[in-house]
């Protein structure tokens, strides 16, 4: 992961926190139909890691955000897709309500609730108290059998690590 782009890490996902509340996507389609996630999507051919996280924030809440806050990786392996990963952002959410799309329902939830409860995609719950506490950006790697959450692991990034801008 040393200034490279690992050919695995396609999509972004992204936490828009306002006061103790945070925006959360009911999704409609798989993976993690019917669960709360955060927004975020597919990197396109040739996107940088940052401009589809804004590009996808703006097509699923109608926000344009001036920029957010890089929090790390998120991999899995034996997920309900082929193993892979997501770069994570957050930022605090511009005033306004965001609008309707087709990926889900958008909703502000209690961050208390979003890291805890069961119709929240699962490894949100070890992942979202660390980006709400702000801490520096970190790997996080799940491993999922038969639709189980087994086990995780939270590693820093090594000291040579650059952000793919």
């Amino acid at each position: 992961m040393t200034g490279i782009q690992p050919p695995e890490i396609r999509f972004t996902l992204c936490f828009l926190r306002r006061d103790d509340l945070i925006l959360m996507l009911h999704r409609n389609h798989p993976p993690n139909q019917g669960k709360w996630n955060g927004v975020g999507g597919h990197i396109e051919a040739g996107e940088a890691p940052l401009a589809a996280c804004l590009r996808e924030v703006e097509e699923e809440t109608g926000f344009v955000l001036p920029g957010v806050r890089f929090d790390g990786l998120l991999t899995w392996e034996g997920f309900e897709i082929p193993s892979g990963g997501l770069y994570l952002f957050s930022t605090n959410a511009p005033e306004g309500e965001p609008k309707s799309n087709n990926e889900g329902r958008l909703a502000w939830l209690n961050q208390d609730w979003a890291c805890s409860a069961p119709e929240v995609v699962d490894n949100l719950h070890v992942v979202l108290p660390y980006l709400l506490k702000g801490v520096p950006p970190r790997i996080y790697h799940f491993v999922y059998h038969a639709g189980k959450l087994l086990n995780w692991e939270i590693k820093s990034f090594p000291a040579d690590f650059i952000f793919p801008a």
